[in-house]
This record gives structure tokens, sequence and C-alpha cells, in this order.
């Protein structure tokens, strides 16, 4: 009865071993390989990836920007030669706030910590992306193993096998990207026909009073650290930012003013009323990101940006 209950014991370790190895051999989501991401059709875990990225080079960056997709447009490269985009999908900032103490502890010298908010901020509750496998948040301070644990079911590897098998559209320089200084571009363009089809996210519910404590635990962070937190509010098109309005989020941003300082990016003017400035309803392009950060540097060409400006895109907005 020993001798079978050991090879019974035996089989089920080499079982369990055996769905492991399937499961970080496929690896959907790339936690598994995020020092050298595959391309395969399937959203990485990005912010997993960056987060591990950074702290496995430590000394290569000093200046961060922090947000969701939308920030991806914003080329960090521009903005200095020791800066890394930490955009990931619905990225919010009770995340980054995680990540940056992460960072912090990990012996990143973080001077800068450029923070893009929207709409998205104050909607979306950062507990839903624990069920997410795409956006689930990395916690330093907890055990690796209970972030691995659901990646390592067979089943979720399994399933995307198909998605996998099919995709063709491998992007050109894609890991190069990610690695150099964390962007990514959108090759899509808003239309008219694109526009009727999109619709407010059913998921979107008011979260905007949690926001504004996690950026206000944000910013005493960095107050503490010494770390220069510039603070700004994306563009979106016209129509996302009305509806975004109606639900509530003028609201948000005047008690944002409350808490810190910041660039105002959104509301009526020619970037934002332009389809050519967008790939989707709330995605910019990157010309719409440079712009914004000739205005975060404090240039001004005298010209297009200076009219922009006039009409108070980029608007500083203090609590007065």
């Amino acid at each position: 009865m020993k001798k079978l209950a050991f090879k019974l014991i035996f089989l089920g370790i080499l079982c369990v071993a055996f769905a492991c190895g399937v499961s970080m051999g496929i690896d959907p989501y790339n936690v598994f390989h995020w020092s050298n991401v595959r391309d395969n059709g399937v959203e990485p875990n990005k912010n997993y990836v960056k987060t591990q990225y950074v702290l496995h080079h430590a000394d290569q960056y000093d200046t961060f920007i922090f947000g969701n997709s939308r920030v991806g447009s914003i080329d960090a490269a521009k903005i200095s030669d020791t800066c890394y985009n930490m955009y990931y999908s619905e990225g919010l900032p009770a995340e980054h706030y995680e990540n940056l103490k992460a960072f912090v502890k990990a012996g990143v010298e973080v001077k800068t910590v450029y923070l893009g908010i929207d709409d998205v901020t104050c909607f979306v509750d950062p507990a839903i992306h624990e069920d997410q496998l795409i956006r689930r948040p990395f916690k330093a301070e907890e055990a690796p193993i209970w972030f691995w644990l659901d990646y390592l079911d067979p089943s979720v590897a399994l399933q995307s096998l198909e998605t996998i098998a099919s995709y063709t559209g491998e992007e050109p320089g894609f890991q190069e990207r990610l690695y150099s200084t964390g962007n990514y571009y959108l090759d899509t363009s808003l239309t008219a026909e694109s526009l009727e089809l999109e619709e407010w996210p059913n998921y979107f519910e008011w979260y905007g009073e949690g926001a504004l404590e996690d950026i206000r635990e944000l910013k005493a962070f960095c107050d503490d650290q010494g770390i220069e937190l510039i603070v700004f509010a994306n563009p979106e098109y016209e129509r996302r930012y009305s509806e975004a309005v109606e639900r509530g989020y003028l609201e948000f941003l005047t008690q944002l003013a409350e808490v810190t300082d910041y660039y105002c990016f959104c509301g009526y003017n020619d970037v934002t009323s332009d389809m050519d400035n967008f790939h989707d309803i709330s995605h910019y392009r990157q010309q719409v990101g440079d712009l914004m950060i000739q205005v975060m540097k404090g240039e001004t060409d005298g010209g297009r940006l200076a009219e922009l400006q006039a009409q108070g895109f980029g608007r500083y907005v203090t609590a007065d």
C-alpha cells in the first residue's frame, strides 16, 4: 500500500508538473516570458512585464509615465533618454502607486513621475482587475506564486491556442519598443462609421472618490520621496468627453484640483474635435502626445500650439 501511495503521489506530481509546463510554455499573457516577450496575438499583462523589466534594470530609468493605454502615444524618448512609459490597458493610480513603491524599494532612483488620468480613472474600480489576467496588478509584497497561480491553469493556456495559432500580425520592433521606452503605436483611424459603433462601456461605474484618495496617497508618497509628480488629464474625442461629463467627470476634475495641480488636455478644442487626431474615440495619436510633451516642458512655438493653449489645451489647473 505504501508503494502504491508513493507511486500515486509521484504520478500526481508528474501530472501537475506537466500541466504547469504546458501553461508556462504557451504562456499567452507572457508573465513567464517577461524578459523575452512574444508578440503572439494575445495582449501581454503589460503591468507585470514592464514592472519586472524595470525592477531588473533599476539603474536604467529615473522618469516614468504612468497611465492607461491612452498614454501609450506619449513618446517617452522625447521626454528624456531615461524615461519609461509604464502604460497598460486600464492602468489605474492605485496600481501605479504599488508599482512606484516597488521601484523605490528595489533601489530605482525615481526623479519624476508623469501621471495620466481620464474618465477611466474615475469610472473603473481597481478591484475588477484582480480577476482579469490581462490586467492583474503586480504586488511586490506578495509571494509570486499567488500572482502566478491562475496563469498556471492549463485551461487558460489551451483556450488561447486558437488565437495564437491564427495570429499573423506580428509588429516589427514590438519587443524592442516595449523594452526601450515602453511605448506602442496604434494604426487605426477614427471615422464617422467607427464612431457610430462606439458605446459607453457598460462596466464603467463611479469610482471618483476612491480614485481621488488613490492619487492623494501616490502624491504623498512622491512628496515624501522627493519625487516630482506631474499630473495631466488626457484628451479624448469630444463625444466621449461629453459622455463622461454627463456622468460626473467634471466633478472629479474639480475635486482633483484640491488634491494636486494638473495639466488639463481634455475639453473642447481643435485637437479634441478633429477625428484625424485619434485612433478611436478615446486614444489620441502620437502627434497629440508630442504637443502634450511640449506643453508640460514649458515649450511654445508661438503658432499652432499657442493657439491650442489659448483654447484651453494644456491649461494648468490649480485649486484656485
